[in-house]
């Protein structure tokens, strides 16, 4: 782990790593605010849990032709695999600092340069999101194109509202270090490329049910000394309306998480650097190219980088079915 403490310039290298699956109009107007970004993520990650052609198509309409290095970036669909989505991405990734978010989020304008002038060695970021009505959200889904980057703390029917005053003073002045803590998120958190491959990324252990792979890969952090650092008015995001899955019953990954916790575990079961070879390039643009040597310099050698998916990309689907963050 580097030496704790040192803040970061906010010029540095960033990858976005967006989280997508079967939910193409949302995504959209995700990348929207992904190319309206003041500060540009150096490299722009879609990783596919394994989505229908529709999302090929709306990554292509929004980001060809952007000053964006992207990579659309995807796995089987083969159930919820968030975790291992993840690490895929990062995989096709070679920037020193990342940047987690999911395919619901839009950023204001500034979340990554919020994210990398809060940034410092030895913790990562925790943000926050507003929650928007429905109202506003069927419209944004409606028309993409249309929809803006920021939203006013007046508007109607907002939860979480002060999320969504952006005062970067403030935000440094509430950011202190935490050693440890429960209410954690994956759709808003950023962590230098050290960390992520210290601890082994995220673990395939705990796909299958949505929310505790953030839970597991953020106690593993604190494990190994990482502090968290929350960002309250920086680091904006508003998060798209949908239903919501709410668990009501302890499972056996809810036991697997206890045991994280009792063994002070650091290092993920099936991690970054025990991927399988699964995963294959989509579609990507930009000056920064993506080839096997992206792989070895992300701290792993996998055998291959592409390989053929047995079922075809362009059969329809129906609306996701899966929860978001």
């Amino acid at each position: 782990m580097a030496e704790a403490g040192k803040i970061h310039s906010g010029t540095e290298e960033t990858a976005l790593v967006v989280s997508t699956y079967n939910w193409p109009e949302a995504l959209a107007a995700v990348l929207r605010s992904v190319v309206g970004q003041r500060t540009p993520p150096t490299e722009l990650i879609i990783a596919d849990d394994g989505s229908d052609a529709r999302t090929a198509a709306a990554v292509e309409s929004v980001l060809r032709g952007s000053r964006l290095n992207w990579c659309h970036v995807r796995q089987h669909d083969a159930g919820f695999r968030q975790a291992r989505a993840r690490n895929l991405g990062v995989r096709w990734s070679r920037s020193p600092r990342l940047i987690f978010i999911d395919h619901d989020t839009i950023l204001h304008p500034d979340f990554v340069g919020d994210h990398l002038r809060l940034s410092s060695e030895g913790s990562f970021l925790q943000g926050k999101r507003v929650l928007l009505p429905e109202g506003i959200s069927r419209r944004i889904l409606e028309d993409p194109a249309s929809a803006p980057n920021r939203f006013s703390p007046w508007l109607r029917g907002l939860e979480n509202r002060k999320n969504a005053v952006r005062c970067v003073a403030l935000g440094r002045l509430f950011a202190w270090r935490r050693r440890f803590q429960t209410a954690l998120r994956g759709c808003n958190i950023s962590v230098g490329r050290d960390d992520f491959l210290a601890v082994d990324g995220y673990d395939e252990t705990f796909d299958g049910v949505w929310g505790r792979e953030d839970s597991d890969f953020c106690y593993r952090l604190f494990h190994r000394g990482v502090t968290c650092r929350n960002l309250w008015f920086a680091g904006l995001q508003f998060h798209l309306h949908h239903p919501s899955v709410k668990r009501r019953k302890r499972d056996h990954l809810d036991e697997e998480l206890d045991r994280v916790r009792v063994e002070r575990r650091v290092r993920a079961l099936r991690g970054f650097c025990r991927m399988d070879q699964e995963g294959e390039i989509v579609n990507a643009g930009g000056v920064g190219g993506w080839s096997e040597t992206t792989l070895t310099a992300a701290g792993c050698r996998p055998a291959a980088a592409v390989v053929s998916d047995p079922a075809p990309l362009d059969p329809p689907c129906g609306k996701a079915t899966r929860p978001g963050c």
